[in-house]
């Protein structure tokens, strides 16, 4: 594994080319499993989530082929419905494949997901909702098997209590099946709207899936269908406005400049997606600009202290929360920042710590950051994707060497971000992960 060394003080100006969504991806690659046929997906991120959903399809029987951040998906020889452990441990994702190997074989058997360890990231509304939907479900040796549907227990009507993302997804596919199969019109309320779920539910649309869905009431309706799908089916994936978001928030923190590549796509550019970010920025002094194909955002003035509390899309996300900590460390003032989705998400705040940061998290729900402390290197560890990136904005700032471990964190959702911060001027760099022998003691 590798190590992150970074020398700081440092301030970040340049261009900046976002990554295909991470997030984005993972749900379209859920759903090749449905299409009996071959499917490209195009902007896909050279990542390690990518890679284990990757390694998960090829056991189950997929034939999957990636250049140049392409991939070839051919599910026509599919014969697995059982997900392994040792795969499914290394990312929450894995359990998106719930719903879409149970439209292909009627049952699934999918490990309990691993990933971030960001808080209790429970499965019951899953669980719930596939019980609701007419399957039975078990639990055995940590598995969660789903089988024998029955169309007399399945409910035509049902209502989240929250709107989770990763259940939006499951569900849909369940849906998708159980409509299939009873001829009649499955409604989901309370849905996640985020762009990468609204961008899933396109593509399936645009390729003979019968659904609908109104982001301003949360609901999906899906009728029965059952498309003939063509011999290769290309699908581009979003931009990735979590990581643009990353970068943004570090040249914010650095006082830097950056111009960032965008579109003019009405419901995916990251003006859209990222506008309760650009609106924050800007109330705190930062300088934006937008035109069809950039946002410029220039960082020099001394930004004011702020408060911001995180919620489901299109509220503030939970996975800039870390970012916007270590831009908080970095202002002038006390900042508060609220978490209102995972009971964990503060767990990286002990490594800003380390670097003299004077933070402080009440119940795990607040943290208060007195900011303008002169931050100074030091050995840190990435805890999980996103806290590894708020670590790695921290030490961009600090004065003096951090050496940053467990970095495959990082590297789970962002691709070559060491290459990207050094092209924006960063004095930072890669480097093998040296091994401690051991010693006899006496």
């Amino acid at each position: 594994m590798k190590r992150i060394i970074c020398e700081g003080p440092n301030r970040l100006s340049g261009e900046f080319f976002p990554q295909g969504s991470k997030n984005g991806a993972l749900p379209l690659l859920a759903s090749c499993i449905i299409f009996d046929t071959i499917i490209k997906i195009n902007n896909v991120p050279d990542i390690e989530d990518i890679n284990t959903m990757l390694s998960i399809l090829i056991c189950i029987g997929c034939k999957c082929q990636y250049v140049n951040n392409s991939i070839i998906i051919d599910s026509r020889q599919i014969n697995n419905y059982e997900i392994g452990w040792e795969l499914a441990s290394k990312m929450r994702a894995s359990f998106d494949l719930l719903g879409s190997l149970v439209y292909r074989f009627g049952k699934a058997v999918i490990p309990f997901p691993g990933g971030c360890l960001i808080g209790n990231r429970k499965v019951d509304m899953h669980l719930w909702v596939t019980k609701q939907l007419g399957f039975e479900v078990k639990i055995d040796s940590g598995n969660v098997i789903v089988s024998d549907f029955n169309p007399k227990h399945a409910n035509e009507e049902i209502s989240f209590w929250i709107p989770s993302v990763g259940v939006t997804k499951n569900a849909t596919f369940l849906g998708l099946f159980v409509s299939k199969e009873t001829k009649k019109k499955i409604v989901f309320h309370n849905i996640a709207i985020e762009p990468e779920i609204t961008n899933l539910w396109d593509f399936l649309i645009k390729n003979g899936l019968n659904l609908s869905y109104d982001i301003n009431k949360r609901v999906l309706q899906i009728f029965p269908s059952n498309p003939q799908f063509d011999s290769l089916i290309n699908v581009d994936n979003i931009y990735d406005r979590i990581e643009a978001g990353t970068f943004a928030i570090a040249t914010c923190t650095t006082k830097g400049s950056i111009l960032i590549k965008d579109n003019d796509d009405p419901n995916y550019s990251l003006k859209i997606m990222l506008s309760k970010l650009w609106e924050l920025l800007s109330l705190i002094g930062t300088e934006i600009k937008f035109d069809k194909e950039y946002i410029e955002l220039k960082s020099h003035k001394p930004l004011s202290s702020f408060e911001i509390s995180t919620d489901v899309y299109p509220n503030f996300p939970t996975d800039l929360q870390p970012q916007m900590v270590s831009l908080a460390t970095s202002i002038e003032g006390m900042s508060v920042v609220k978490e209102n989705l995972f009971d964990d998400r503060f767990v990286y705040v002990g490594e800003l710590l380390r670097l003299g940061a004077d933070i402080n998290v009440v119940n795990n729900k607040f943290a208060i950051i007195n900011g303008g402390k002169i931050l100074k290197g030091a050995p840190l560890k990435a805890t999980d994707i996103r806290g590894g990136a708020a670590i790695l904005i921290a030490a961009l700032i600090a004065q003096g060497t951090s050496i940053i471990t467990n970095t495959f964190q990082i590297y789970r959702g962002y691709e070559k971000i060491v290459e990207k911060l050094s092209k924006l001027g960063a004095n930072i760099y890669e480097e093998a992960e040296k091994v401690l022998e051991a010693t006899n003691i006496y």
